[in-house]
Formats: structure tokens, C-alpha cells, sequence
């Protein structure tokens, strides 16, 4: 920032030049009988300046020097140095002007020519230009420093605003009225808004005197201050389904009823309750841009405005988490609705609930708990209307009225006004014949803009195309019309017509991207698919390359152990995909199908067929110019699956490349390890489902056909299974893994699993890839011994054709070690990560990152083997080495470090702790905790098992109150987003119960203790965890002298974990230990003896 003193000590000189000057001309006046009104205006002037040089002083001595937010800060910073650069400016102007006059007055005649004027004297001596220049300069400064202190204004009420809110919010829970903090929000809103008008007009006069005087100086005041004009805006999150029409047109009083209902007070008598309204009606009756339009007009009453496509269960979901993300929460439906309950009144939001249109959508599920926010929802169904609790409760939208309809019309055919009479009879013909529909008379006003038609002779073209709509296609039609949306097609097919008829390689691109964009989701369809399914292929061909190159490599080093049969079998197979190879093409449209035969994409091509659909407003781009991406209207979306020439077999093809387009659009790990490759797969989930379920509507639909007529259809409506549609579905799978879809990602990962063991076998690496994904699905899913079991099969299936010691038997070895350690079965683990590492170390050496990884792995089994100083040395290896691989803070690094610090703790807390053990934990762990909440979000996995960790490790040194400030909240994320018999969230249960042991609240640890061993029946009743587990409760009860009630538990713990270790295991000793039965919370924070 600007030297503070730096502007005081130039406004005080201003304020002392302004002073003296002043005084200077009071003088010159006292020499004339007659006042001269040029000095007159002079003279208030300085004055004036003078005044606002201390009211900038003041504003920046009291406000404005404390600002440490770092972007406000290069805000004020740039904004002070073009104020300063101003003031001293005026300075040198006034000294200038002084200089001239005290020339003139000088001259001997002042004060002896009683009646002359200034201007006179100035003529006389020819100075007369040079003082309107500087008269003119010093006008153009007092605006800029004018513009300067509306800028302070608006810097001080945005700066000052947090403040402003928490002191309105305190008064609104005192009223206890939800509809206060929306009025209050508006009220500071509309001040600040209104000092933001302010600034803006000052900043056009500032660019008008620029012009006027050719002040170029001042150019870095205009900048600046336009600058600070945005910030007159209050609403922070601004998330809609579409942009509002310039040409909106309608709706008027209705718009300003539901303004009122949503900020009327309700009395505190009345019983609080959300406040929701339903607008429903006709498809193409302009409810979702009347929501739009709302809300853009009403954006400053609201801090966040955020929408759901609720077309769908499945789009719902999606839209939260696209909202979970704007909140910085795990990205799912639960976290988004618990952000928004948690934002309180201070903070107010809408939610536009968009295209509730299916009878069975239970809406209801989809509001956040709580009083808090305002919900719109738009539906077809009027069923939904008892949703609305406030005001009439809800909209009935249908035909407008004949007025705003000819406007409607005109305005989008772009008739310039005024109109005539024989135009307004045109278009309220035209008006009737569409039903009076807001969308319909948009298109048709489109059409005639683009002249495919005039307004005299639309109706002809109409009927035409009314007629063949309504001649349905009988076992062609994929999809019923109705009458009403067949009045709306009809204007899309003029336009459909417009751009066959054009004929030009954009237009042909523009009517394959409308079929494309029909199969997609209709929201948020970003450009970049296109880019990345263009670009993609050729990425993939180079590793194809590379690890073909190091299969080749291991090759030569290791001879596969394949069987006669399987050696057969691999020959057959490798001539087989060659030849499939030599006729696959993957199905595309023509500027990328000529981009794959040219190995270039031509990025122009695209965006000019884009703009012809965005022109002809059947696309719309999205509200963030940053987003580049664009949406279709539900009407439009439909017409251009189901024309009446799109036959099945046509849906089917088109069906089949909107899939490839979004198959060829996702890369395979390692080639998507960057943080916007994981944003762009979320966002390509929508897609993924719209398309699939259009593959299955296409699929019921042509065996409906086949067995009523009786009758072969095209091979292409045959979905068969090959290589290129097993990766598709691959990576779908992954796509709904990282969605948390896990169900849907098995299915389609089963189907590929099925097809590789049948046409590879499980020897094949192929085959082995797609079992260790299902097995990492069958994780997800809880089904870890499922996934344990998979994971052993392919093991032993690499070991019989590549050997113990190739590269990849050592890494699925690893991963099933692992799997064992999460299943409890910690000496098989051991022993698994032994072989692993030592293998690692011979292939890879001892540095290599995977081989660090499985040393990381090792060195947790040795821990629970009570071997920590022998753990800890192994992690202290480990971090090391791979911050030299990784950097610092890579997620595996991390990983490495939880492991580390958890081994210290381990060494303290079970009684062999060295000094400063516990404060080496605590230090590693608050580190790790603090990077993935900032890499990772605060609700993911990983967050809340650090921050688990970091409780327990706080537990043990007695810092109870701040290890449950930790784990309480993670906890609770954990709870709603896994549920509750989720092993994580059964893990974070029994280190509650131990935590409230240390704390001596021994009747809460023993309920929540008694929870976690009940919930692990089954095949995860003899889990280290629920040994634990009864261990603690036997030790929770005698520390309350019930004894007498742990017999049976311990009778399970001693015959469970010598089963699971071994009569004279170092944990069986322990868990038996008497001492240990009966330690004191105190004697936890007590180190013990040197680990040997």
C-alpha cells in the first residue's frame, strides 16, 4: 500500500497551498470596486478543493489505513497512488495560477483601475489562454479528486460491510424473523449500491472532462477508480441456470409481487418457516427465465444465488455438488444442503430449484434443513404447488397476455419502432397461432430476424411444418409430442430448414453439434469436451507407445510362464486386434472425424458452429463469462432427439457418438493427475448418465419394435462388447467412481471384468487392470473382503505368468498387502509388504517412489507389531525420500508423514514412548492436517482421518476441549457423507469413546464404546478395531467398578486376539495386560520405557 504519510502529507500541502492561495485572492479581490466573477469561481474552486483534500485525509486516517485483506490492499494501494499522483498535480496547477495573476496584478495598474476586471488585465497582457488552460486543468483535477473521495466512500462501506452485517444479524436474532436479514441485507445493499452509482457517475464525468481538457495526467485516477466500481456489489456467489433475454418481456407485477413476499416481515407469533415459491406451468412459458430474471434483478438482496437441474434424482445430486464445490465442502448432495442450512441469516441465498417436472421427483428431499434461504421451483407438475409458504404460494404460468406478446415477438425480429399498425395485426396473428408461449414466439422471431421468413408470410411456413409434426411416424417415433410442444417445434424447424438450406460447412457442423448436444445433458455443456475428445486420442496413442516400450523392456528380462494354451490363445488374440484394429473407426462427427484424418482440430471450426446455434438461440451460453460452456432450453433439447426424421436407428448412431465424444474426453490415470482434469470429470457426470440413458430408452425401444413387427433393425442398435466400448465403459466407471457412484460404477466395470477374463483371460494385464479397479470399487462399496479376495485372484494369476519378482507382481502385492491391513489381518500384511519391499528395492531400487510407498506400508505393519523404533525408522526413510520425489506436500508425502507422526504417537501412548515423542506427533500431524484441508477440502476422506489422528494424538497429552473441537466436526461430516456403520465412521466412534476416557466421562465413552462393538458383527468381528474396542469398554467399566460386567468381554478378547496374532504376540500381551485393563486416564500422558 501507499505510503500513508505519504498522501496525509500531500493532502496537507494541497490543503496549505489551497490556504494561501485563497487568502492571495481575497487580496486581488479587495482591489477592485467591482468583484470579478471569474475570480469569484476561482476562488470557490480552491476552496472546494480544499475541502475535498480533507475529507480524503480524514477517510483514510480512519478507515482505511487498517486493511490487511492482501487483493483490497493492492485495491487501495493503486487507488492512493493515483490520488497522490492527483494531488500534487493541483498543487503545481494552483502555484501556476497564482504565479499568473500575481504577474498581472503586478503590473502596477491593480489596485489603481477601479473598474477594469480580471479578465481585462488578462487580455492586456495576453494571458488570457494560459489561464482558461489552467482555469480548465484545475476544473478536471477537483472532478478526479472528487471521483477520489466517492471511491474512499465505496471502499469504506465494502470494507466496513462484514462489520455492518454482524451488527444487523445480532438484531436478527433478536426479532427472531428470517425475512429481517433479507430486508436488512437489501438495505445495506441498496446503500452501498447507491454509493456505487455514485462512483460510476463520477467516474463518467472524470472520463468526459479527460476528453474535453486532454488531461492525459489523470487517466491513472479514471483507471483506478473504475476499479473500485465493482465492488458496489455485494452478492457473492451468482450461480443461475441461464442468462436473463434482453428481450424479456412480461411479468411485470408479478415479478414485483414475489419480490415483497419474499421480504415481507412475518410476525414473531406466526411459526417460521421457509420461504418457498412454485411457479408451474406450460413447457415454453418462460419459468425458468422469470426465475433468472428474478433473481438477477434481486441478486443484491441475496449473498448467494445457486440453482439445481432437478430434471432428475441423478441431475439433482449432480448440481449440489457443483454447489458443495462453491462452498468448499465434500461434493456431494448431504455436504451442499448442510453448507447452505450453515450460512445463516447474515448470509441469505436463493435456490432456484429448476424443471421439477416428474411426477415421482420428491422435491422435498432437495431443500436444505432450516428456516434459512428463499427456494423457487419451476415445474410442470401442479401437484407441486402446496410446496409454496408464502404469499399466494405459487404462479400458474401459460399464455401471456396479447400485448406483451406482439412485443415479445416484434422485439425479437428486431422491427424498429414505432410500430405500424399492419405490423402489430401480423404479429398478433402469429401470437395466436403459437398460443401466445413465450418460447415459441422468441424463435419465431428469430426466424424472421434471420429472414428465413418475413412476419407477413410465417404463418404459410408454420402450417406446413405444423402439419408434418402432427403426421406421426408411427413405430419410428422414439419419443410422443404433444399438441403444445408441437406448436413450439414448429418455429425450430423453420429454423432446422434455414440451416439445411445454407449448406456450408458451418451450418452442417452446427446441425451435428445440435443432434450431439441432444444426447448430452442440456446444462453446462463445456466446450473443452470437444477440445480434449480431439486432442486425447493422440496422447493416449504416445503411452499406448511407452508402455508398450516397457512391456517390451520387461520383457526381454522375464520369460512369461504362459501355458500351450494360453500361448495359443495370446497369438490368436494378437492377430485378432489387428485385424479389428485395421477397420476401427470410431463414429464421429465430420470437424472431428476430418481432425482425426488430419491429425489437427480446427478450434475455429468449432466456435463458428457454435455461434450459428448461439445466434439462432438454440443454444445459450453460460451466465460466467469465465465458464465456457453453454445449455439448451428442456423444449429444444427434445425436439432435437425427437424430430420427426430422426428415426431409431438415427438416434442410435447419434446416441453412440455423443458417447465416443465423451469417452474420447477422458483421459486415464496417470495422463489426469491435475486438479482441473478432476473438476472437468465432475462435470462430465450429467453427461455421462443423459447418454446412457438414452442408450437404454433406444435399446427398450428397439426390441419393443422388433417383437411387434417382427422385424431385423440395423446393427448398429446392437450394442455388442469390443475392445473400444470395454474402455468406454471403463472409464464411464471411473468417472462414476470419483462421483461417489460407486453401484453404478461396479455395473459397468462387472460387464468389462466379464468380457476381458472370456476373451483375455486373467493372465492378461488388460484383464488384471480391470479386476484391481473392481476391487478398489468393492472398497469403496464396504465390501472389503470382496475386494481382498479379487485382489488375491489376480496375485496369484501374475505370479504364474510373469513370476514372483516382475514389477507389476510386486505393485498388485503391495495393494493386497494393504487390503489385508485394512481387513485386520496385520501378520499376513506384514509378511506380504516384507516380500513387496524386498522386491521393490531389486527392480526399482531403494530410492524409487514405489518402492518408498511399500516401505511407508511395511513400516505401518511393524508398528503394530509393537516394533516402533523400528517403524519410525523405517518412515524417517521414507518422508525424506519422497519429498525429494514429490515435493514437500504431495499427497503421497502426506500420506508418509500421517504415518510417521501416528508411529511416534503409537510409541507413547501404548507405554514406550521417548522424550518429546508425543510433541513430534502433534507437530507432523497439525501439518499434514492443515495441507489437506487446504489441498483436499475440509470434508475429504483424508481430511477427516488426519484430523481423527490429531485428536487422538491431543487426547493423550489431555488437551481434551481442542481434541474434541477437532473431532467433533470432522466426525459429523463423516457420519452424513459415509454413514454410520461405515468402518471410518465405526474407527472415529471407538477413538471418541477413548478420548472421553482420557477425560474421565466414563459413562458417555462406555455408551459409544458399547455402539462400536455391536456394529462390528459379522465378518469384522474379530477386527483389530472392535478388539480395541472391547479392550477400552473392559477398561472404562473397571474404572467404574464394574468389573463384574466384563467377564464375558474379556473371555472374547483374550480368545479373539490370540486367533488373530498368536499366543505370544507383543498386542496380546498388551491387551491382556491387567495394568492396561485398569490404567488411569492420567498414566496415558506418563511416558514410558525406552522402546530396545
Amino acid at each position: 500500500m501507499a505510503d500513508p504519510f505519504s498522501i496525509i502529507a500531500g493532502t496537507v500541502g494541497l490543503a496549505d497551498v489551497c490556504i494561501r492561495f485563497a487568502l492571495f485572492l481575497r487580496q486581488a479581490k479587495d482591489g477592485f470596486h467591482k468583484v470579478d466573477e471569474d475570480l469569484e469561481d476561482l476562488t470557490k474552486e480552491v476552496t472546494a478543493l480544499r475541502s475535498v483534500s480533507d475529507l480524503i485525509k480524514r477517510s483514510f486516517e480512519v478507515h482505511l489505513a487498517g486493511i490487511t485483506d492482501v487483493n483490497d490492499q493492492q485495491i487501495v494501494s493503486n487507488h492512493w497512488q493515483a490520488t497522490q499522483t492527483t494531488l500534487t498535480s493541483c498543487q503545481d496547477i494552483i502555484d501556476r495560477l497564482k504565479d499568473l495573476i500575481t504577474k498581472v496584478l503586478g503590473s502596477g495598474r491593480s489596485k489603481h483601475v477601479k473598474t477594469a476586471a480580471l479578465r481585462k488585465y488578462l487580455r492586456q497582457q495576453s494571458k488570457e489562454e494560459d489561464f482558461m488552460k489552467l482555469r480548465q486543468r484545475l476544473s478536471a483535477h477537483q472532478i478526479a479528486l472528487q471521483t477520489s473521495l466517492a471511491a474512499v466512500n465505496m471502499l469504506v462501506n465494502s470494507y466496513l460491510y462484514p462489520a455492518l452485517t454482524n451488527q444487523y444479524s445480532s438484531s436478527i436474532y433478536t426479532r427472531n424473523s428470517q425475512s429481517t436479514s433479507i430486508e436488512s441485507f437489501s438495505e445495506l445493499s441498496t446503500q452501498i449500491q447507491d454509493l456505487g452509482a455514485d462512483l460510476q457517475s463520477a467516474v463518467n464525468s472524470l472520463q468526459a472532462s479527460i476528453e474535453l481538457s486532454a488531461e492525459k495526467t489523470l487517466v491513472h485516477a479514471l483507471r483506478s477508480a473504475q476499479k473500485i466500481v465493482p465492488l458496489a456489489s455485494l452478492n457473492e456467489h451468482f450461480y443461475a441456470p441461464q442468462t436473463v433475454s434482453s428481450i424479456f418481456t412480461g411479468r411485470k407485477d408479478d415479478l414485483d409481487t414475489l419480490k415483497r413476499c419474499f421480504q415481507a416481515s412475518t410476525s414473531r407469533k406466526e411459526p417460521q418457516t421457509q420461504k418457498r415459491f412454485v411457479v408451474y406451468g406450460l413447457p415454453g412459458s418462460g419459468k425458468t427465465q422469470f426465475c433468472c430474471k428474478f433473481a438477477s434483478d434481486n441478486k443484491q438482496s441475496f449473498w448467494g444465488v445457486f440453482w439445481i437441474d432437478a430434471s432428475s434424482s441423478e441431475h439433482a445430486k449432480q448440481s449440489f455438488s457443483t454447489i458443495a464445490r462453491i462452498g468448499k465442502v465434500e461434493p456431494n448432495e448431504r455436504a451442499a444442503k448442510s453448507w447452505l442450512s450453515s450460512l445463516g441469516r447474515e448470509r441469505p441465498w436463493l435456490l432456484i430449484v429448476d424443471n421439477a417436472d416428474e411426477v415421482s421427483f420428491p422435491a422435498e428431499d432437495y431443500y436444505p434443513e432450516g428456516e434459512g434461504g428463499v427456494i423457487l421451483i419451476t415445474t410442470r407438475n401442479p401437484i407441486l404447488k402446496v410446496h409454496g409458504t408464502i404469499g399466494p404460494r405459487y404462479y400458474q404460468f401459460g399464455e401471456l397476455d396479447e400485448t406483451a406478446s406482439v412485443e415479445l415477438l416484434l422485439k425479437a425480429a428486431d422491427k424498429p419502432l414505432p410500430w405500424p399498425q399492419s405490423t402489430i395485426e401480423s404479429a398478433k396473428e402469429i401470437c395466436k397461432a403459437l398460443g401466445y408461449l413465450p418460447l415459441a414466439l422468441m424463435h419465431a422471431g428469430k426466424t424472421i430476424l434471420i429472414r428465413l421468413c418475413t412476419l407477413q408470410n410465417y404463418l404459410s411456413f408454420f402450417e406446413k411444418n405444423w402439419t408434418r409434426i402432427r403426421k406421426r411416424r408411427g413405430s419410428n417415433d422414439a419419443q410422443s409430442i404433444s399438441d403444445a410442444n408441437a406448436a413450439i417445434y414448429s418455429s425450430y424447424e423453420l429454423i432446422h430448414s434455414g440451416l439445411l438450406s445454407e449448406g456450408t460447412q458451418a451450418s452442417k457442423d452446427a446441425l451435428d453439434l445440435l443432434k450431439i448436444f441432444s444426447f448430452f445433458h442440456r446444462q453446462h455443456i463445456r466446450v473443452d469436451i470437444f477440445l480434449r475428445a480431439a486432442c486425447n486420442p493422440g496422447r493416449e496413442l504416445l503411452e499406448q507407445k511407452r508402455r508398450e516400450q516397457e512391456e517390451r523392456t520387461s520383457g526381454s528380462r522375464l520369460k512369461l510362464n504362459y501355458t500351450v494354451a494360453q500361448t495359443l490363445k495370446t497369438i490368436g488374440l494378437s492377430i485378432f486386434t489387428y485385424l479389428v484394429g485395421l477397420g476401427s473407426r470410431p463414429v464421429l462427427p465430420r470437424f472431428l472425424g476430418d481432425a482425426l484424418r488430419s491429425g489437427s482440430f480446427d478450434e475455429l471450426r468449432l466456435r463458428e458452429a457454435l455461434k450459428q446455434l448461439f445466434q439462432m438461440s438454440l443454444i445459450f451460453a453460460n451466465p460466467d463469462p469465465n465458464d465456457d460452456s453453454y445449455s439448451m432450453h428442456p423444449a429444444v433439447h427434445l425436439w432435437a432427439r425427437a424430430r420427426p426424421e430422426m428415426t431409431i436407428a438415427d438416434q442410435a448412431l447419434w446416441c453412440q457418438i455423443s458417447a465416443t465424444i465423451l469417452s474420447q474426453a477422458i483421459l486415464l490415470p496417470p495422463l489426469d493427475d491435475k486438479e482441473e482434469d478432476e473438476i472437468f470429470k465432475r462435470d462430465l457426470l450429467p453427461h455421462i448418465i443423459h447418454v446412457q440413458s438414452n442408450e437404454r430408452m433406444i435399446r427398450a425401444k428397439y426390441l419393443e419394435n422388433q417383437e411387434s413387427k417382427r422385424r431385423l433393425w440395423p446393427p448398429v442398435l446392437r450394442p455388442r462388447l469390443d475392445r473400444d466400448r470395454a474402455l468406454q465403459l471403463v472409464k464411464f466407471s471411473v468417472i462414476y467412481t470419483q462421483c461417489g457412484l460407486f453401484e453404478e460404477a461396479e455395473k459397468l466395470q462387472l460387464q468389462v471384468a466379464e468380457f476381458a477374463n472370456k476373451m483375455l483371460g486373467m493372465e492378461n494385464t488388460r484383464t488384471m487392470d480391470i479386476m484391481l479397479l473392481l476391487s478398489y470399487t468393492y472398497w469403496q462399496l464396504t465390501r472389503g473382503d470382496e475386494a481382498a479376495n479379487l485382489q488375491e485372484r489376480v496375485l496369484k494369476a501374475c505370479i504364474e505368468v510373469r513370476g514372483p519378482g516382475d514389477l507389476k507382481t510386486l505393485q498388485i502385492m503391495n495393494m493386497f498387502g494393504t487390503s489385508r491391513w485394512q481387513q485386520g489381518r496385520i501378520p499376513e500384511a506384514r509378511q506380504i509388504h516384507e516380500t513387496a519391499v524386498a522386491g521393490l528395492k531389486k527392480v526399482l531400487g531403494d530410492d524409487h517412489v514405489d518402492t518408498l510407498k511399500a516401505m511407508s506400508n511395511l513400516g505401518r505393519d511393524i508398528g503394530k507389531d509393537f516394533r516402533f523404533t523400528e517403524a519410525i525408522e523405517i518412515h524417517l526413510k521414507v518422508v525424506p525420500g519422497l519429498r525429494n520425489k514429490l515435493g514437500n506436500f504431495h499427497l503421497e508425502t502426506l500420506i508418509a508423514m500421517d504415518n510417521l507422526a501416528m508411529a511416534y504417537f503409537d510409541r507413547a501412548a501404548y507405554g514406550y514412548g521417548h522424550p518429546g515423542d508425543l510433541d513430534h506427533a502433534l507437530e507432523m500431524e497439525e501439518e499434514v492436517f492443515e495441507q489437506r484441508k487446504e489441498k483436499l477440502g475440509r470434508e475429504h476422506l483424508y481430511t477427516l482421518w488426519s484430523g481423527l489422528n490429531l485428536a487422538r494424538i491431543k487426547g493423550v497429552r489431555g488437551e481434551i476441549d481442542e481434541a474434541l473441537s477437532v473431532f467433533l466436526p470432522g466426525h459429523t461430516i463423516a457420519r452424513r457423507n459415509l454413514g454410520e456403520t461405515h468402518f471410518g465412521v465405526l474407527l472415529g466412534k471407538l477413538h471418541h469413546g477413548r478420548i472421553l476416557i482420557y477425560a474421565k466421562r466414563y459413562q458417555e465413552a462406555e455408551d459409544i464404546l458399547q455402539e462400536v462393538i455391536e456394529s462390528h458383527e459379522g465378518p469384522r468381528k474379530g477386527h483389530p478395531d472392535r478388539l480395541l474396542a472391547i479392550f477400552s469398554l473392559i477398561n472404562c467399566r473397571n474404572l467404574q467398578g464394574k468389573e463384574a460386567e466384563t467377564m464375558d468381554l474379556l473371555e472374547e478378547l483374550t480368545e479373539s486376539t490370540k486367533a488373530l496374532f498368536g499366543e505370544d504376540h507383543a498386542w496380546v500381551k498388551y491387551l491382556l495386560d491387567p495394568k492396561n485393563l485398569w490404567k488411569e486416564p492420567d498414566a496415558y500422558q506418563r511416558r514410558g520405557p525406552s522402546d530396545t
